[in-house]
């Protein structure tokens, strides 16, 4: 990895003004010793010695004021994943469906009502509304490895993101390694949920289906009740597949109405209610002091 693309990554990183890592380095400090750092981190990667600091768990509220865990990576991993994702992004990205909307450049939440206005308008009226239940937290290790090793081919490129799903985690009391899930918090995580629901795309759009997936969340729009049943079969055969369930699901029509990543929709009508934007999430919990120190003398030592 070149210096100039971690260089073009890390000035991602800064526009996203996160907090430190277990390490306790903030981006300031990381910019301070910019070129000797990202120097440090090249090298690291040519020798084959470079390894993530663990993540560090923090809880931030949700809109709705309950918790939700985040894994926070150190910057110096927050560089290197984004200057890689930048780097397989092309590739991954042309195996995904036009049904996927989430965490992909140019698509949006508008652009997935829009589409779902496009269906109503042509006699879809009955919806499967349903989410996955606890996705990030559930997806298996190695099936989702084994999709990965499908697209990109580079052995270097790979064992970096074995090494980023299978991380360490620091919650302020334990140390202990990710078994399942996906990382929230960690840049190289979007592209990899979406990557390992390609597959429930793909069969559904093969069977016909109108389907619409925002992340973990998705509908069906279909012209009559014993097809949406009939999508819902699929979709939950497909999830078991994976080794998922589905959380809340249900049939519904635009005659009674129903609520879509935020958005009601009720016959012909399309209603956002009015929200207090939040630029930044509430922190309800930051993790303790990590002892970096203690941790490195381990790693050397082989522990």
């Amino acid at each position: 990895m070149k210096v100039s693309a971690l260089s073009t990554a890390f000035q991602s990183v800064k526009a996203n003004h996160g907090c430190a890592g277990v390490d306790g380095v903030t981006i300031g400090q990381f910019e301070h010793h910019l070129d000797a750092n990202l120097f440090a981190l090249s090298e690291e990667l040519r020798r084959k010695t470079y390894f993530p600091l663990p993540l560090m768990k923090i809880q931030v509220a949700k809109k709705n004021g309950e918790p939700r865990g985040l894994c926070i990576p150190a910057v110096r991993d927050r560089v290197l994943q984004k200057s890689m994702l930048n780097l397989i992004e092309p590739v991954v990205e042309k195996e995904f469906e036009t049904c996927s909307f989430a965490y992909r450049k140019g698509r949006s939440v508008k652009q997935a009502v829009y589409k779902i206005k496009e269906y109503y308008d042509k006699g879809y009226r009955y919806v499967v509304s349903a989410d996955i239940d606890a996705f990030f937290d559930t997806v298996d290790h190695e099936l989702l490895l084994k999709k990965f090793r499908d697209v990109v081919a580079a052995p270097n490129i790979r064992r970096l993101v074995e090494l980023w799903v299978k991380a360490e985690v620091w919650d302020g009391t334990t140390l202990s390694v990710i078994e399942k899930g996906i990382p929230q918090g960690s840049a190289i995580s979007p592209i990899l949920a979406n990557l390992f629901l390609d597959e429930l795309d793909e069969e559904m759009l093969q069977k016909g289906f109108k389907f619409i997936r925002y992340s973990d969340d998705f509908v069906i729009l279909c012209k009559s009740p014993k097809t949406a049943a009939q999508a819902l079969e699929l979709t939950e055969h497909v999830l078991e597949k994976l080794l998922l369930e589905l959380d809340e699901k249900e049939i519904v029509s635009f005659d009674k109405g129903f609520k879509f990543l935020g958005v009601v929709f009720l016959k012909s009508m399309i209603m956002k209610p009015f929200e207090v934007q939040q630029k930044h999430r509430k922190i309800l919990a930051y993790p303790g002091p990590f002892n970096l120190n203690a941790y490195l003398l381990k790693k050397k030592k082989g522990w």
